[in-house]
């Protein structure tokens, strides 16, 4: 199985220098955050387990050091998808079959990791399996007709074990 990291920074300006500042001060920020706690352990665990590791984005591919980079992450994914090679945004299902195309692998030998449920219902929408971080202060809404995602964890060391328990039944 392929795991997919999802970041998410959508640029909203509304054309004013002061909006257009203050993004490019979010952005600096974003773009230095240290990674979780659990982040370096799991993904360690998953990748001697064996699953390749890639991530997939909405934003623009960014000129090195990337914040994967930056947080020490980036020797854990194998490819950095970006939209804009689609021209379509998640959840649109053409970004999910670029990945499986590249990777040469079934849509459904994909899992998405994400902790927004929008990316989670486009990646199961186009066959996937999906992940859910609940993070402190983040919770699966459940509601009719939408899918629930196939695990379900409030940090990545819990999902990876989900994940690799899963690849053994």
């Amino acid at each position: 199985m392929t795991l997919i990291s999802l970041s998410i920074r959508e640029r909203k300006s509304h054309g004013s220098e002061q909006n257009s500042a203050q993004y490019s001060s979010s952005e600096q920020r974003l773009s230095n955050m240290p990674a979780h706690p659990d982040v370096i352990r799991a993904l360690t665990h998953l990748r001697s387990a064996g699953f390749r590791l890639v991530t997939l984005t909405n934003s623009p591919s960014s000129t090195s050091p990337t914040p994967l980079e930056k947080a020490g992450l980036s020797k854990f994914f194998e490819h950095n998808f970006s939209v804009k090679s689609v021209g379509k945004f998640k959840p649109a299902p053409e970004i999910y079959h670029l990945v499986v195309k590249e990777l040469s692998v079934e849509t459904s030998e994909l899992c998405l990791v994400a902790c927004h449920l929008w990316g989670i219902i486009g990646a199961q929408a186009a066959g996937c399996h999906a992940a859910f971080l609940t993070r402190p202060h983040n919770t699966n809404l459940l509601a009719a007709n939408v899918p629930v995602p196939n695990f379900v964890a409030a940090d990545l060391n819990q999902l990876a074990e989900q994940t690799i328990l899963s690849k053994q039944i």
